[in-house]
């Protein structure tokens, strides 16, 4: 056992004590803690250890408020106050930028949070168990509600517990939950004869199901749920990408319309299902969306059908695959690797006016931001949005403008 006093936090919800120069993460600690640690995976310059004991506890800690808290990973930060976690997560962003993206002089940016229940969750199924993973493993970890998950997901999960399986051989996959007042959709790769009979089983509780089998995807049901976004209905189906937070969202959004407002042409990357695409068409003269996955096209499509929307497009097709029209704004809201290099040369030889950058991983994001730097954008402003509470998870938006 060695003591430790914990000095940081690390991006991915790890306490950071440093003894004689060698560097300790240690999971479920907080600053200012005094703990005793065991060295769990030890590598050459540091180790993830283990916490064994809270011998003084630091003033940001509070108890958490999900019994599974510890042994569940679906969070990491409960055991901290929230308005704690939101500074740790501005100190975290600063650091990273300022290490990966080396701006030395930045500042702690605006951060907007909200501990909104999730209206989306994706629980993991295993030998008759449902739940999320267990901390740092692929193992099960059974649960009988999530505390970060709304009432209509919870209630959910509660009648899918309920339904009787004979084998668990079966019983295998994910499930995914889509919940807003009292409509509910699922998607699950369950074996489908399994998926048919747990729809069944749900019964009116459930207004569709979306059964993915490899190549093949069965719709029942209804297909699609709707989402405002400043509004403007967005039509999600469970088993493609959307944000969990409506409320963060919105104020997400709104920021991206407002720096946008008036212009000619916008181009949105990664659009998914128009989250961002459909509301920018409401203050922007044409709005095209570059999407790869057909089933968010297929989404946003319908979205701007059903509204009349007529001044948007969507093209499917991978965003440094696509054939690009000059614009005078780019909307980026890539998956947590970021940018390639290759899209970021389109994006210069377009020279757009102003980047709108959204990032779930600030790490990658110092990195693109510090290429469009270098090809000659400056950063008009920097604010983050706490999507994810009671996580490590944070998003965050840089909107950018030619020099």
């Amino acid at each position: 056992m060695t003591l430790a006093r914990i000095e940081s936090m690390a991006y991915g919800g790890h306490g950071v004590a440093r003894i004689d120069g060698f560097v300790h993460f240690v999971p479920l600690s907080a600053p200012g803690d005094l703990v005793e640690i065991e060295p769990a995976l030890r590598k050459k310059r540091y180790s993830f250890s283990r916490l064994v004991r809270v011998v003084e506890p630091s003033p940001l800690r509070t108890s958490p408020f999900c019994p599974y808290y510890g042994e569940c990973g679906g969070c990491q930060l409960q055991h901290i106050h929230y308005p704690e976690q939101l500074k740790l997560k501005q100190k975290i962003f600063v650091e990273q930028m300022k290490r990966i993206g080396r701006w030395p002089g930045l500042s702690e940016p605006e951060i907007y949070g909200s501990e909104t229940k999730r209206i989306r969750m994706r629980f993991r199924v295993r030998k008759g168990r449902v739940g999320l993973y267990k901390a740092r493993t692929h193992e099960v970890y059974p649960i009988d509600e999530c505390g970060i998950a709304s009432a209509g997901v919870n209630r959910l999960l509660g009648l899918i517990r309920e339904f009787p399986v004979r084998g668990t051989r079966e019983w295998r996959g994910e499930l995914t939950v889509l919940a807003r007042s009292n409509e509910i959709l699922i998607s699950t790769d369950l074996h489908e004869p399994l998926a048919r009979n747990l729809y069944d089983h749900l019964g009116r509780e459930v207004q569709g199901c979306i059964i993915r089998r490899q190549r093949r995807r069965i719709v029942l049901g209804q297909p699609y749920l709707a989402v405002p976004v400043r509004n403007v209905k967005i039509y999600q189906a469970p088993d493609v990408f959307g944000q969990v937070n409506p409320e963060v969202n919105e104020v997400l959004v709104d920021e991206i319309c407002q720096f946008m407002r008036g212009m000619e042409t916008v181009l949105d990357l990664y659009c998914g299902c128009g989250n961002i695409t459909l509301p920018l068409a409401k203050v922007c003269k044409e709005v095209i969306g570059i999407e790869r996955d057909m089933h968010s096209i297929d989404a946003a499509r319908y979205s701007a059908s059903m509204q009349g929307i007529r001044n948007v497009r969507f093209i499917d097709s991978g965003a440094v695959d696509a054939d690009m029209e000059q614009a005078e704004g780019v909307v980026l809201d890539p998956p947590r690797a970021g940018l390639p290099a290759q899209l970021v040369r389109k994006i210069e030889a377009l020279r757009p006016r102003k980047i709108a950058y959204v990032s779930c991983n600030p790490s990658t994001l110092a990195r693109d931001i510090l290429r469009f730097k270098e090809i000659g954008y400056s950063i008009r402003s920097i604010r983050l949005f706490d999507m994810f509470p009671h996580t490590y998870h944070m998003e965050s938006l840089v909107l950018s403008e030619g020099i």
